[in-house]
């Protein structure tokens, strides 16, 4: 069993080279080392930790297409027939949208199904779940900053502003800002009709 593990880990080391070559060589490798190192921290997966750090690149770049997307949005300025290149080869979530002027180190993205994030900025170490929408609105777009948290299915519409550490429930429709360290959460589901087919009083 260890020695078809060593054999799989070789040949991803081999698949992935070309991605990472491509992120070494760019203008933001160190933004990418601190992505794997969050990544790392958020699936809480120890026996990867033992890896070294571009073993587990490899290991997100191949099992996790979130991760490959963001790495994408990484090699954005890159030359434009290299990043084609790359994105055929690796190909990214095919319904995950993420558009940004800027997005700090340690994005996480878990799952990323049917997810739109379209921020002006979003800052470091934020983590946003799937189908979590964050978008346009006539007037502009929001604003993330540091350590924020977007819950599934979560909307996040217009030019606000999710300050440091702020934290979006599940299900939540956000228009306004949101404070440092501040939770928004949606109202709780309750019963139309009671047991006995009767309505609430």
């Amino acid at each position: 069993m260890a020695r078809r593990r060593s054999i799989l880990l070789a040949l991803a080391r081999v698949w992935g080279y070309p991605l990472w070559h491509g992120v070494v060589h760019s203008a933001s490798p160190q933004t990418v080392y601190e992505d794997v190192d969050w990544w790392m921290q958020c699936i809480d997966a120890p026996d990867l930790l033992r890896l070294n750090r571009y073993s587990r690149f490899v290991w997100l770049s191949g099992a996790l297409p979130e991760f490959r997307t963001l790495v994408h949005y990484r090699l954005s300025a890159e030359h434009p027939a290299w990043r084609l290149l790359l994105r055929l080869v690796y190909r990214p979530a095919p319904t995950l949208t993420l558009d940004a002027n800027h997005i700090g180190p340690g994005l996480f993205i878990q799952h990323g199904t049917a997810s739109i994030i379209c921020a002006e900025s979003i800052g470091s170490h934020c983590w946003i779940n799937q189908m979590a929408t964050i978008a346009y609105n006539a007037k502009g777009r929001p604003t993330l900053g540091d350590g924020v948290r977007v819950a599934v299915g979560a909307v996040v519409i217009g030019p606000i502003t999710l300050h440091d550490g702020a934290t979006v429930g599940a299900n939540a429709t956000v228009v306004h800002d949101v404070g440092p360290g501040e939770t928004v959460v949606a109202p709780l589901a309750v019963p139309l009709t009671s047991g006995t087919g009767d309505a609430p009083a």
